[in-house]
């Protein structure tokens, strides 16, 4: 970079100040820091833990500016300075090379170290030398590049050449890709597939959502489990609160980041202690999840050990509408319908004599499942895999209702040996 005039503070040997073109730097007692533009830039780290490992496992580099007269500038406000592509590009820079000199020169015994990279600067990538649009990483003698993780604003996702390059150069240094902000606007997963990241950081509505809309609850393990899927670590980030952090527990979620666990602070924690938050959310989502399955097994047991004895008659040759009558009579049921080996429907859907049609019902006419096929679903497989035991789905929107339900089934072999699968719907609260 090219040197520029220099402002040195008195309590600083000059020889201890690197010229960096519009930024004085200044390697002082209390870290390194910049002086742009009016303005004292240096760096805050705010470690990322692990949930199962109980410790951070990293630090995100945050900027952290002031005034002239002390008072803080907030970050956004000093990259919005940035009007020119060029003065972007630097200031961009300039953030990564306060973060890898304060991370290096503190003693954390390892761990990652997240650098955010500018959507802009990230879609134009390199644009004639490689090694000069991430000095800070190719240069560093004190530096593992495998230690660091280049966050990704998934908007800058694109198939661009500079793009593609840029990524390209990234892991070829050795350095992980984190998509960051998913779920912020219009996400979508086909930058996940595109981008294949290490680890995708999921915004903090999710946190938010998960605790706030039961819905979201349960749908957040399966976002979870789809980017496991896919080949990617979760991180969660926004974690403010505990319901929260044990909505990120009982999610799978691997790594956590948020006001909850710590604050952005100048040091770096060390990556080896075990962290006494974690330590007693553990105990805390272990005690919660046991109410949590007691509460459960209280709701759905009647309707497992009814179906069992539902079927029981059922082998022995008794109508359906007769062998499920005692299930047919539990407060939640909705009904039930027999499959054949290859899960075909046989006959109707049985329902409770006290159910009322609703001849307004959106989903009238998907009611009607005489000939329908139900062999893709959780509740035939897995039936048909464990004969003679009565199996439970996950909760999930019913095509013949509209309603959210779980199913219980069971498979058996009826007087004919022929395999036969009954199953029975039941409607389920929200709050579950």
């Amino acid at each position: 970079m090219a040197q520029a005039s220099l402002a040195v503070a008195p309590d600083v040997d000059p020889m201890d100040v690197d010229p960096i073109h519009g930024a004085d730097i200044v390697h002082g007692r209390s870290g390194v820091s910049a002086r742009y533009r009016g303005l004292t830039l240096t760096s805050h780290f705010q470690p990322i833990f692990s949930l199962s490992h109980c410790r951070a496992i990293g630090h995100e580099g945050l900027l952290r500016a002031t005034d002239q007269d002390l008072n803080p500038v907030a970050p956004g406000r000093v990259i919005a300075g940035a009007t020119r592509y060029e003065d972007l590009r630097y200031l961009d820079q300039l953030c990564r090379y306060l973060h890898v000199n304060n991370h290096v020169a503190q003693d954390t015994n390892g761990g990652w170290l997240f650098l955010n990279i500018h959507p802009e600067v990230f879609r134009r990538g390199p644009e004639l030398d490689l090694s000069d649009f991430l000095p800070e990483l190719s240069e560093h003698p004190d530096l593992d590049a495998r230690r660091i993780v280049i966050e990704v604003m998934e908007n800058a996702v694109s198939d661009q050449n500079g793009f593609t390059r840029t990524v390209e150069y990234l892991r070829g240094l050795g350095c992980m890709i984190a998509l960051d902000d998913f779920g912020a606007g219009h996400s979508n997963f086909d930058r996940i597939w595109s981008l294949q990241p290490e680890i995708v950081k999921l915004d903090r509505s999710f946190a938010i959502s998960a605790v706030d809309d039961p819905s979201a609850r349960r749908l957040l393990p399966q976002i979870v489990s789809l980017i496991h899927e896919a080949g990617s670590l979760v991180l969660l980030e926004g974690v403010e609160t505990e319901a929260q952090a044990l909505a990120a527990l009982d999610s799978d979620i691997d790594f956590v980041q948020g006001f909850y666990f710590a604050m952005p602070q100048a040091a770096p924690v060390d990556t080896r202690q075990v962290s006494p938050i974690l330590n007693d959310l553990w105990e805390r989502f272990d005690t919660t999840r046991g109410s949590g399955v007691s509460r459960y097994r209280e709701l759905i047991g009647p309707y497992i050990q009814t179906m069992g004895g539902c079927a029981v008659l059922m082998e022995d040759g008794m109508p359906m509408e007769e062998a499920c009558r005692a299930f047919l009579q539990l407060e939640r049921a909705d009904c039930c319908f027999l499959l054949d080996g290859d899960g075909r429907q046989v006959g109707r859907n049985v329902r409770p004599a006290r159910a009322a049609v609703n001849e307004d019902s959106q989903y009238r006419s998907l009611s009607i499942n005489r000939h329908a096929r139900w062999s893709r679903r959780p509740y035939f497989r897995r039936a048909i895999d464990h004969l003679g035991k009565v199996q439970v789905t996950r909760p999930y929107l019913s095509i013949s209702s509209g309603l959210l339900c779980v199913t219980v089934s069971v498979a058996y072999r009826d007087w004919n040996d022929e395999l036969r699968v009954l199953c029975g719907d039941l409607h389920w609260p929200q709050v579950v």
